[in-house]
């Protein structure tokens, strides 16, 4: 077995631009029981982690009962799915990176979306054959990035019979869970900033890299001469 590097990727705010549909989704199951739309700061709360850590709080500041969590979150996936998920697009400027870096990289998905939401968003944004897999956590069961990265990391080394490196490979993403799972893992982590996490949060979360722009990453990801 030889060895080769990856990249995985969150998608959500990092490849893929979801924000307004995740938005739209949830504000009309607000409007829908009478409650107000979601706040700014509740939308960068809202999108990346598991919907069953973040809708509690979303439901309790609205005085509605958090029992009804996985009602709320049913409706919810029910609009998105039917109104935004296959028209997710990607991130003005992910296209290009991607198949750039796809020439020296494997490349991976993994994120907090429920797995079968995310396969249909990445076919959707048409980088599904880039992807040597993509991992998520099965609908009602959200568990920590870590798990995910680490089921990533052997479905590439039975898909592909290689074995990664973890210190040359990279998680990448927008938000704090993102740098921990490649921290706690071992790989590298870089923390992009055309999400919904500022750089406080991933600096904190011990990022290794923070980008501004797309094409920083082919700086910071590109074999030099």
């Amino acid at each position: 077995m030889t060895s080769r590097n990856v990249l995985f990727w969150d998608l959500d705010g990092t490849i893929a631009d979801s924000g307004a549909g995740i938005t739209a989704s949830m504000n009309e199951v607000f409007a829908n029981v009478g409650a107000e739309a979601m706040s700014d700061v509740e939308i960068r709360r809202v999108i990346g982690p598991p919907l069953q850590t973040t809708m509690p709080e979303l439901l309790s500041r609205r005085g509605l009962d958090v029992a009804r969590t996985e009602e709320f979150i049913h409706e919810y996936r029910r609009i998105y799915k039917e109104h935004h998920l296959p028209h997710t697009t990607v991130i003005d400027g992910m296209r290009d990176v991607i198949e750039e870096l796809s020439k020296h990289w494997h490349l991976a998905v993994v994120t907090a979306k429920p797995e079968e939401q995310a396969v249909v968003a990445v076919r959707a944004t048409g980088l599904d054959h880039h992807m040597v897999t993509i991992v998520g956590p099965a609908a009602d069961a959200p568990v920590h990035k870590s798990v995910l990265l680490r089921r990533a990391l052997v479905d590439v080394e039975r898909e592909l019979g290689v074995v990664p490196t973890l210190e040359k490979c990279w998680m990448i993403g927008d938000r704090n869970h993102d740098i921990e799972a490649g921290v706690q893992v071992g790989t590298n982590a870089a923390g992009v900033l055309w999400g919904y996490g500022d750089h406080a949060e991933l600096a904190t979360a011990g990022a290794h890299a923070i980008v501004a722009q797309p094409a920083e990453l082919l700086s910071l990801l590109l074999p030099r001469d």
